[in-house]
This record gives structure tokens, C-alpha cells and sequence, in this order.
């Protein structure tokens, strides 16, 4: 495929992590405009050569149903030539050369190999009727890229209204968009190449299978390299090896600002278990 863009998902909230994961696309040498679709309403000043990409038409739609603002990833699928990425991410190498000899919807993730989280009972029914190998056709929804466009957004909409299921599952605020990403991607019935699987073979692109010093043990065939690595559930707080990659991107302020982000996360997810605690108790008690 020829890119012509990378798109991403930001806001304020991420800017650091989105920062980072700039500089590393231009320090590979891929100078290709950014189209940033922005998360909510609460944005930033973007660097040079990106901008912010709006569809109206979708967000008002989306918006609408109640949907999970990650489901705003459903602009991609009415573009073309694109390398979606999320914030937590940064480049090994430059995905125009990467991905000049790919084609149709290409993924890089592992999620072949630990399919949990791409499915639900309906889903995974729909993916088991199609192939016996159903498991290479799920990706991670946080990276991948396409050289068509697979709808309008009249098709897309016809589309997720088409089945109540289908509505459900799309339209929900509940879940992220992984599940549904998975779901319209098959109904579309292009095809998925995953670059981790023959004939390409690329090492690992999930920060999580690097946990040691000497990662870069792996990447001795350039060829082989992951041309990205991806944080998908890694919490930054666990120090490993491999998060330099990312954290030689930030300068000292950003790092303090990532720190207290990690720590008023982790604060809520503690409030978060002592609330279901609670709950629990007042539920037995009863």
C-alpha cells in the first residue's frame, strides 16, 4: 500500500503519550500528516503537519446512541491509505517502507495468539462460520492500517442497524471498540494480513513480550524488526526494559506530567475497588 497518512486518537489527557509517539514517527523519517481524531472536546495544540479530523456526520452519530468515544475509530474505515496508531505507541522504522509491500487490512498485533478481548459469544460465533483459523483474522484495535476505504458512512450506518446484535455491539458505551472494530471489519470481507504471521514473520510489536535488558536480541534481522511497539494494557508504573523506548521520547516535564497521571490513575482504580468492596458487603449483609 502507498500511505498517505497516520491517523490517531487523541486529547488532552494523552497529549504526552501522543507527543511521544510524533517524535518517533518523524525520527524514522516518515514526515506523512497526522490526522488526529480527537477523543472529546478537550484538545490540544498538535505539532507541525497535524491536524485534527472531525466527521461530523460520525461523532453526531455516535454521540446519539450513547456510544464509547474509543468507537470514533470508525472514521478510518471510510478513508483510505492509512496507519491508525494509538497514543501509546512509537515507531521502530518507517511505515511507508513497512508497508509498501502489504496490502488490504494489515495488523501487526499477537491477538492471533491470545484472541481474548476480540470477541463476544455472537462475534466469535460469526468468526468460527467463516474459517477454522478464525484466530489470525482478529487484531488489536489500537494499530492497523488499510489501503481501502470499506464504507460510506450511509453503508456503515445501514450496516450497524442492520442486526440488533450487531447494533448493540457497535452502538454500546459499555465496551471499547475492539470488539466492535473486530466485528465490522469481518462483515466487510476484506482481508486481514497480520505482518507477525508468514510470509512476513515480524517479531513482536506488544511492549508486554519484552522483559528483559536485552530485548533487542530479537531484532537482529532488520527485516524481522517490528517497525512499532505498542503499550496495549501495559502500565508504564512497571518500569520495563523496554519503556525507554518510549520515555527517551519526553523531556523531564513530561515525564513528571506522565508520573502524576499514573498516580491519580491508580488512586481511582483503588477507589474504584473499595467502592465495589462496599457494595459487596452492604449486598451480603442484606
Amino acid at each position: 500500500m502507498k500511505l498517505e497518512k497516520i491517523v490517531s486518537l487523541a486529547n488532552k489527557n494523552s497529549e504526552v503519550r501522543f507527543l511521544a509517539m510524533i517524535r518517533s514517527l518523524r525520527a524514522v523519517g516518515c514526515n506523512l500528516p497526522v490526522w488526529v481524531i480527537p477523543y472529546d472536546d478537550n484538545k490540544f495544540d498538535l505539532p507541525e503537519n497535524c491536524i485534527w479530523w472531525e466527521m461530523p456526520e460520525v461523532i453526531s452519530y455516535l454521540d446519539a446512541a450513547g456510544s464509547h468515544k474509543m468507537m470514533r475509530k470508525y472514521q478510518c474505515l471510510l478513508t483510505t491509505n492509512y496507519q491508525y496508531v494509538d497514543s501509546d505507541v512509537v515507531f521502530l522504522r518507517d511505515p511507508e517502507k513497512v508497508l509498501s509491500n502489504a496490502s488490504g487490512f494489515v495488523t501487526s498485533c499477537g491477538h492471533w495468539l491470545h484472541p481474548e478481548h476480540t470477541y463476544v459469544a455472537y462475534t466469535l460465533e460469526l468468526f468460527k462460520e467463516k474459517s477454522t483459523l478464525w484466530e489470525k483474522n482478529v487484531f488489536n484495535a489500537g494499530q492497523y492500517a488499510c489501503d481501502v476505504q470499506l464504507f460510506d458512512f450511509a453503508g456503515l450506518k445501514a450496516l450497524i442497524e442492520s442486526n440488533p446484535s450487531v447494533k448493540e455491539i457497535c452502538l454500546n458505551s459499555r465496551t471499547y471498540d475492539q470488539v466492535a472494530l473486530n466485528l465490522l471489519i469481518h462483515l466487510s470481507g476484506i482481508e486481514v494480513n497480520n505482518l507477525t504471521l508468514p510470509p512476513f514473520r515480524m517479531e513482536s510489536t506488544w511492549a508486554g513480550n519484552y522483559t528483559d535488558d536485552n530485548f533487542e536480541r530479537f531484532w537482529k534481522d532488520e527485516d524481522k524488526k517490528p517497525y512499532i511497539i505498542h503499550w496495549a494494557g501495559c502500565n508504564f508504573d512497571i518500569a520495563r526494559p523496554v519503556d525507554r523506548l518510549f520515555m527517551d521520547l519526553l523531556t523531564n516535564e513530561e515525564k513528571q506530567v506522565l508520573e502524576a497521571q499514573l498516580k491519580d490513575k491508580n488512586k481511582t482504580s483503588v477507589h474504584s475497588i473499595r467502592r465495589s468492596l462496599s457494595r459487596l458487603k452492604r449486598m451480603i449483609k442484606r
